[in-house]
């Protein structure tokens, strides 16, 4: 089963580097030809759909099943070291769907018009890039790293 969650784990890395790879394509195609003035970073903030949610999916998508995916493989088969080394990325992930959840839900001036929000963490992962770097992408790609290691078979021991 851990083979299993291994491979499983570097499908959703590829599917988070096709997203970043996406998010890096959009932007140079919309710097060059959007308005033909402007830096990366206006390009990024433009942010035109489908494209734009398209990098959003897959960065979420990969980056959450990568650490989803490598947490059960270490719990699975690592030692008690990568075990308690797991913990703290998943905790952070776990902490980041809470605060894009909370955040996607809140309004800044009550409306009592209004329906009412549903959960949107795409569209924090884009309001918020660097928190989605650190407290995403970062702990997923730390816990892809645990779950692709190897536990060395003990050696016997010579008399």
């Amino acid at each position: 089963m851990t083979g299993w969650l291994r491979r499983l784990t570097l499908g959703s890395a590829a599917v988070l580097a096709s997203g970043l790879a996406w998010l890096a394509a959009y932007t140079v195609v919309e710097a060059l030809i959007g308005d033909g003035q402007g830096s990366l970073v206006d390009a990024y903030w433009r942010g035109r759909l489908p494209w734009m949610g398209i990098a959003e999916t897959l960065i979420v998508v990969g980056a959450t099943a990568c650490a989803v995916s490598g947490g059960m493989s270490v719990i699975f088969e690592g030692g008690w070291l990568r075990r308690l080394m797991v913990v703290p990325p998943l905790i952070i992930v776990g902490m980041w769907w809470l605060v894009a959840v909370a955040m996607s839900t809140m309004r800044a001036v009550p409306c009592n018009d209004c329906p009412p929000l549903t959960p949107d963490p795409w569209a924090y992962a884009y309001s918020v890039p660097l928190t989605t770097l650190l407290f995403l992408m970062a702990p997923a790609v730390l816990v892809a790293l645990l779950a692709q290691i190897h536990a060395r078979p003990a050696q016997p021991e010579t008399a």
